[in-house]
């Protein structure tokens, strides 16, 4: 029996090759990393423990719930979400809340009073064409002004023109993550004043860090007679016209019954000698600081907007499980964005000092000296960048791949989709019933 190989084994991965080991199928699941994950992985240095950011389980659907928890058992905490924005050298709770407005400078809520009413009048049928466009009319010209603007092409690097407007929708969807808070334009931000109660979110966290969840499945997956390569790049891939034939690694080749990609999609495109015009990731620069106490900020995760603030967002660990650190002292996770190849990926110590200086900038440390040990990483490929033209672009990719019969695409890199972990899990879910389904029909072509 040829066996099905997953290749990427961040959580869709994980959650592929566990459910297609548990129905008896042999998988063999590739990472080119050292441990598995994905942007989900957490990195240990003695007590200390971060993940790639902040990251945090939520859902409203049950059986992405009783999913996670079955992976977790009783290893996981549940906790509110608290969250904050800073920008004009001040710190707002996010996503944005009626109260918050009230907080601005007085010319900012005159401004963005004067957009609220120019919003009522609005003709409901003008479409955005690019992510200004969706800001301007859903949020108007003050807090795009003020914040989306320049946060957005810090970073993403990119004029906000030239970002499609999936782009904006996708990320308030993904910030403001509960369906139930109300807060997807100004309009709705108006709306909440009569809401007197709104619904708590509350968020599933592993104990040990996030990547527990995937570690935990490839465990599982070993248990059932699986394969997990870590430290494992796919070098070669050779095909017929309308079939993957064989799968070349470092050390080994594999001829498979069917692929699974999850790994970037650029990467099975140049493998496959296939044009991938238009699909760039971003990557990220993280710098992970050792703190001897604690930090002058509670906050769970924070968005930087300002230019003059090197560093994007920062998370602290110890919100998120107090197993992050030891105690009585701080974790703290900056992200810089860049792209690979630049001169930040190159040399990313280089900027270990303007991260000391910018925190305590904005208030977040007192003073240098209270900062211990910094390590710094680097996570390629972490957001895909939905640049102006990206549906055709990735909708010709993906019409060139779909001629190879047993090759699939999954996942947020495999898929070129921003999403959550939630989403991440459901999608594997799905996956694994369209595998067994094709399995179900090669089986019939072969015969």
């Amino acid at each position: 029996m040829k066996p099905i190989v997953i290749v990427g084994a961040g959580i869709t991965g994980c959650v592929i090759a566990r459910e297609l080991a548990k129905k008896g199928c042999q998988v063999i699941l590739i990472e080119k990393e050292s441990s598995v994950g994905g942007l989900a992985r957490t990195y240990r240095y003695g007590d200390f423990s971060f993940d790639v950011g902040p990251h945090r389980f939520f859902s409203q659907k049950p059986q992405i719930i009783d999913f996670i928890k079955s992976v977790l058992k009783d290893d996981y905490t549940t906790m509110d979400r608290d969250s904050e924005v800073y920008f004009a050298g001040k710190y707002y709770p996010w996503p944005l809340r009626p109260a918050v407005l009230f907080n601005f400078p007085l010319i900012t809520m005159l401004r963005s009073a004067w957009d609220l009413i120019l919003m009522i009048g609005r003709d409901k049928k003008i479409k955005p064409d690019n992510f200004e466009d969706y800001i301007l009319i859903n949020y108007g010209p003050s807090l795009y002004n003020i914040f989306f603007k320049d946060y957005t092409q810090k970073f993403l690097g990119l004029a906000p023109k030239k970002i499609h407007f999936e782009w904006a929708r996708e990320g308030m969807k993904r910030t403001i993550i509960d369906e139930r808070l109300v807060s997807r334009n100004l309009m709705d931000i108006l709306k909440s004043l009569f809401i007197f109660n709104p619904p708590k979110t509350e968020f599933i966290y592993p104990l040990k860090g996030v990547g527990l969840f995937c570690d935990r499945m490839k465990d599982e997956v070993k248990k059932l007679g699986g394969e997990v390569l870590t430290n494992s790049a796919v070098t070669r891939i050779e095909r017929s016209f309308e079939k993957i034939e064989e799968i070349f690694l470092k050390d080994r080749s594999v001829k498979p019954e069917m692929v699974v990609w999850t790994a970037p999609l650029g990467e099975v495109c140049s493998l496959l000698k296939l044009p991938s015009k238009g699909l760039e990731y971003l990557s990220l620069l993280l710098f992970n600081i050792e703190m001897a106490g604690p930090v002058n900020r509670s906050y769970q995760w924070c968005y930087y907007g300002s230019y003059d603030i090197i560093f994007s967002r920062v998370s602290i660990t110890s919100f998120f499980s107090k197993n992050m650190a030891p105690e009585h002292k701080t974790g703290l996770c900056v992200e810089i964005t860049c792209r690979q190849g630049d001169k930040f990926w190159n040399n990313p110590e280089s900027l270990i000092e303007r991260v000391k200086n910018d925190l305590v900038k904005v208030g977040m440390v007192n003073q240098i000296k209270d900062m211990g040990v910094i390590h710094a990483e680097k996570v390629p490929d972490a957001y895909p960048i939905y640049a102006i033209n990206y549906p055709e672009d990735v909708k010709k990719v993906k019409e060139g791949l779909s001629k190879i019969h047993n090759l699939m695409l999954a996942g947020r890199t495999g898929l070129f989709w921003y999403n959550n972990m939630d989403d991440c899990i459901e999608n594997g879910i799905e996956t694994t019933a369209n595998v067994l389904s094709s399995k179900e029909v090669l089986k019939k072509v072969e015969t």
